[in-house]
């Protein structure tokens, strides 16, 4: 179950109805656990709404250069967790995947890079300080593309960084052992972050984390019924 948003250069966008869970997690953790004043609580909101368009535009990062390749966007869907551009598919040729998966990352970075830039020429600092104020709003939000930088670049396949990986061994040994390697890394990537979730209490990260393998492991799978479909055809 999905509500559509919007529609931008012929592609759909869809919110997740899971996404509702996010406000109400918020409110939860912020307003009743924490007692933050309201005004607070719809701050947190509006840096969540500006945090999930930079998502969106990660996204469109991914479609439009898929795009250059004559590769399709069926529809792009937010989720609590992220963003998913679902592509008609993704290229064999290991160089169209490695631009196709860096595309998105590359948005962040350029979206902190610009914010970085108009902060540093208006004179404010750079540092956020633990006391929020309205002026550190693009800090903050400067701050968090960075890290959705970095955190896509983990080589944990399916993310970013692991069909970046998957890219890169495929310039050496088969598309299909390139697959099982970083899907292995994955898949051990995300049991390490599963047991980090689990024992500092971030179980937003253990929904990461139990997608990460589950993910991994489905693209395993497609893999090994490509190959073996390959095998026979050869046979």
């Amino acid at each position: 179950m999905r509500l559509k948003i919007g529609r931008i250069a012929k592609i759909d966008i869809f919110l997740h109805w899971t996404y509702v869970f996010l406000p109400l997690y918020i409110i939860y953790r912020c307003r009743i656990q924490a007692q933050m004043p309201w005004s607070m609580v719809g701050v947190l909101m509006t840096l969540v709404a500006a945090l999930f368009t930079c998502v969106l535009m990660h996204e469109y990062g991914h479609a439009l250069m898929a795009r250059r390749f004559g590769i399709g966007t069926r529809d792009i869907i937010i989720t609590p967790i992220g963003g998913l551009a679902r592509l008609d598919r993704m290229p064999y040729a290991p160089l169209k995947e490695f631009l196709i998966s860096i595309a998105g990352p590359a948005v962040n970075l350029l979206i902190a890079i610009l914010l970085g830039t108009a902060i540093y020429f208006s004179g404010a600092d750079l540092i956020v300080e633990s006391t929020f104020r309205w002026s550190q709003f693009a800090g903050i939000l400067m701050w968090m593309n960075l890290a959705l930088f970095l955190f896509n670049l983990v080589p944990a396949f399916p993310m970013d960084g692991g069909r970046v990986l998957r890219s890169c061994l495929a310039l050496v040994i088969s598309h299909h052992s390139a697959t099982l390697i970083a899907g292995i890394i994955g898949q051990a990537l995300a049991i390490g972050f599963g047991i980090y979730a689990i024992y500092s209490g971030q179980f937003l990260l253990v929904a990461v984390s139990v997608f990460i393998f589950y993910a991994a492991m489905i693209e395993m799978r497609v893999s090994r019924s490509l190959n073996h479909v390959n095998l026979d055809a050869e046979v």
